[in-house]
């Protein structure tokens, strides 16, 4: 069987690996090319256009990309009809992925899609959109379900597949800062974030000199740490956050990753005036970071925009890192009825079944 993946950012890549190494034991013949980052490539997948590409971020950065993303579309549609996959499976990245789905169905081919677009939190038109281009819908949390199957949309719940990359991770022993008394920093994955975060985590270093701060870095953008004064860790996130005593997160699937591996967090972000003030009008939930989204309630304290600032972040890692503290034990108590309502592992092998069982239904 062909497959075409289309993962937009880091962590479809990471999810996108997963799902790949699954699919590759369930069907031995499979070809696999799509789009995607360095982990889709050491699972085996031949990676025409790199995610880096993607990173586009607010309005602002959409109308300036108008032409490179007509151009992107472009290259999508002639090297799907190239390579002529039995399906095309797209991972998240909702807007970018929904119009490439459009185009891949109106060309014929079967659409699957990996962690849905995040429906209910803003722009639920774009419910008719995946009925109409979508085959089969694979959803990540469980409340999801029953939004999806109400429109009549062939939908599974199959778990949340960064479950399975936690219990698969092995901390690495050469790791060298094993002494729990440092904060890690994640300043996101995307340029736009990384650079709206590092002045405001310099500022936090400056402030607390009796603190240890490490940064877990992406690589990728290791021009944007160039002159940074904060430690950097490049590539290896797991190990710098199990072995920190608390974390200051950018809001994104980090923030559930962090609450799984058991480690006390602020989230923040900051981003382009409008389009903060256009999403404000239009987004149709109470929180930003996915622990808060799940379990509904401020499980973990979110400091957004202005209030995204060296002080805020003080206050709250001084409760956080006492172990004997309200704020503290509230927290960890959360994360186990979060573990809980996420569910067991296995969705990226749930979600190869499904897939390859679809795919080799339709070819016959």
């Amino acid at each position: 069987m062909k497959y075409f993946i289309l993962a937009g950012e880091k962590s479809g890549d990471l999810h996108g690996s997963n799902l790949v190494k699954e699919i590759h034991l369930i069907d031995k013949k499979a070809e696999i090319i799509g789009w995607g980052g360095d982990q889709m490539t050491s699972a085996g997948v031949e990676i025409l256009v790199h995610h880096q590409e993607l990173a586009i971020m607010g309005i602002l950065g959409v109308l300036k990309n108008l032409f490179r993303l007509n151009k992107l579309f472009n290259l999508f549609t002639a090297q799907i009809l190239e390579f002529q996959p039995d399906t095309i499976i797209f991972i998240d990245y909702g807007g970018f992925n929904l119009k490439a789905a459009k185009i891949a169905k109106q060309n014929g081919f079967y659409t699957q899609f990996y962690i849905a677009p995040k429906v209910w939190a803003w722009n639920k038109s774009r419910i008719n959109s995946i009925k109409k281009w979508v085959d089969q819908l694979y959803v990540i949390f469980p409340f999801e379900l029953a939004l999806f199957k109400e429109k009549v949309i062939s939908t599974h719940y199959i778990g949340n597949p960064l479950k399975d990359a936690i219990d698969t991770f092995v901390p690495n022993p050469e790791f060298r800062y094993k002494n729990n008394d440092y904060v890690a920093l994640l300043a996101g994955s995307r340029r736009q974030e990384i650079k709206a975060s590092l002045p405001i985590f310099e500022e936090l270093v400056k402030s607390r000199p009796e603190q240890d701060f490490i940064i877990a870095g992406v690589s990728e953008f290791k021009d944007l740490y160039e002159n940074c004064n904060i430690k950097v860790v490049y590539d290896q996130t797991y190990d710098v956050l199990t072995c920190s005593s608390a974390a200051v997160v950018t809001s994104g699937t980090a923030t559930l990753e962090t609450a799984l591996l058991n480690i006390p967090q602020i989230v923040v972000y900051k981003t382009d005036w409008l389009f903060y003030n256009l999403a404000k009008m239009v987004i149709k939930i109470n929180y930003i970071s996915l622990v808060n989204i799940i379990l509904d309630k401020p499980a973990v304290p979110e400091l957004i925009q202005n209030e995204f600032n060296s002080k805020n972040i003080q206050a709250w890692l001084l409760k956080l890192v006492d172990k004997k503290s309200i704020e503290y034990r509230n927290q960890k108590s959360d994360y186990e009825n979060l573990n809980e309502l996420i569910g067991p592992t296995g969705a990226s092998k749930l979600a190869a079944e499904k897939i390859v069982l679809f795919a080799k239904n339709q070819a016959k």
